[in-house]
């Protein structure tokens, strides 16, 4: 189904089987391509931008303590290697994890562990973190599960700490949610929710404030090259907490 303008909730069993098997069928030269949807050219050149851009945004130190909420084959594991202090990838799905572990990335760890579990007792590195990274993970959430993955980003979070969010988000005024809708594209049957930049931070945002985090980046992350949607956008917001 394609719904436009309504809240729907979405089977987080059918996306666990659809990131399953993108995560079984990933090309060891192009993983990227298992969690971006693009062909290989583009994919790179997206792939490229967001780090090029996020990265110093990021600002890592030595002694930063990164959580990765889904983390996928661990595209940021690698690109902030030697960087950190810790990092720890979550992700819901075993087969991405595969990957992530076979890319032996130096002190990272990772845990099988969706998003909507995440609590400050049960992460195999131990909070409080310094940096949290959200790569297009609300728009498999349904709406109460994105506001309590920000209380637990909330309640894990050191003083001064950052959130990067880059979501896929609806531009044309209304949100978009397509629930175990065929995708050509894709070939599959594929689940996400499009919300609004007003709604990302209505839900994401609130739990963040309550705490003292305010927002200091909201804006489009690629060129208009870059971009091949009508209705959706990726766009990124960055989130610092009053130290």
């Amino acid at each position: 189904m394609r719904i436009t303008g309504k809240v729907q909730d979405i089977s987080y069993n059918a996306t666990l089987d659809f990131f399953e098997s993108r995560g079984r069928s990933a090309s060891s030269e192009a993983p990227q391509t298992s969690t971006m949807y693009q062909d290989k050219v583009l994919s790179e050149k997206r792939d490229a931008c967001e780090r090029d851009t996020v990265t110093p945004l990021l600002a890592v130190k030595a002694t930063d303590r990164i959580l990765d909420i889904g983390c996928g084959y661990g595209r940021w594991a690698e690109a902030l290697a030697g960087q950190f202090g810790a990092y720890l990838g979550i992700d819901f799905s075993a087969e991405l994890l595969k990957l992530a572990n076979a890319r032996n990335i130096p002190g990272a760890s990772f845990q099988c562990m969706a998003a909507q579990n995440l609590a400050p007792d049960n992460v195999i590195v131990p909070p409080p973190f310094d940096l949290f990274i959200c790569s297009g993970i609300l728009i498999y959430l349904n709406d109460a599960d994105v506001a309590k993955l920000a209380g637990a980003i909330a309640a894990m979070s050191a003083p001064g700490s950052r959130v990067y969010l880059r979501e896929p988000m609806a531009i044309t005024g209304d949100r978009l949610t397509l629930d175990r809708f065929f995708s050509s594209e894709l070939k599959c049957d594929y689940s996400a929710v499009y919300r609004t930049p007003r709604e990302v931070r209505e839900l994401f945002g609130t739990p963040l404030e309550k705490l003292g985090f305010t927002c200091s980046v909201e804006r489009s992350l690629y060129p208009p090259e870059l971009c091949n949607r009508k209705e959706t956008e990726q766009q990124i917001q960055f989130w610092v907490r009053k130290a």
